[in-house]
């Protein structure tokens, strides 16, 4: 049972989150201070401090959130392969993940994440930020996989990590192609996903 410290910790990050997820999209990551956020979701500016060490910390923790709900699905999908064809689940897997990680980051935020990990002095952000987008989505569609390639619906074989990874990092494209083209839509962005994956995962279907 979750206790009343940790219940109000979770309020006070969720309060945080918010704040600076509004104010990035207002005025930009960089023009944003840790003052400001903590001012609007009503805390000091050292409990900020104390829960995500800087801004930076902070901005990784909101694309984090994004990728929780994949985590929490995975068994779930695990168990849809025989509603389904490989190229399907996978499809569907990955547009669950980009509907999650729409629904936690505006897509004018993802521009600023983008922004911050290109330029960050810090050599560990990007990798943490790779972490963080690439290991929850690739570890669901390798289950998947891995699933059907047990049940003889994927040709033996073929190494399904390196090929849940490629899928991974192909999203990823596309995403960013969200992020830039401000005329994409979120279905053509589900389309073009789903399209890629026909043709990798296809390529191995039995």
């Amino acid at each position: 049972m979750v206790g009343l410290r940790e219940r109000q910790k979770a309020q006070r990050r969720a309060l945080i989150e918010k704040a600076a997820a509004d104010l990035f999209v207002e005025k930009g990551f960089a023009d944003t201070t840790i003052e400001e956020i903590a001012e609007r979701a009503m805390v000091s500016a050292p409990t900020v401090y104390n829960y995500y060490g800087t801004k930076g910390d902070l901005l990784l923790a909101l694309v984090a959130r994004g990728e929780e709900g994949i985590e929490e699905a995975q068994d779930d999908f695990s168990k849809q392969t025989g509603d389904h064809t490989p190229s399907e689940l996978v499809a569907k897997v990955i547009h669950s993940n980009v509907n999650d990680t729409l629904s936690a980051l505006s897509r004018e935020l993802w521009g600023h994440v983008v922004a911050f990990v290109a330029t960050a002095p810090d050599p560990e952000v990007a990798p943490r930020y790779l972490e963080t987008i690439a290991s929850g989505l690739g570890t669901a569609i390798e289950s998947v996989l891995t699933k059907y390639q047990e049940q003889g619906r994927l040709r033996a074989g073929v190494d399904m990590h390196q090929l849940a990874f490629l899928l991974t990092r192909m999203e990823r494209i596309h995403f960013l192609n969200f992020v830039y083209l401000k005329e994409m839509t979120v279905e053509e962005l589900h389309k073009a996903i789903a399209v890629d994956v026909a043709m990798i995962v296809g390529a191995y279907e039995i």
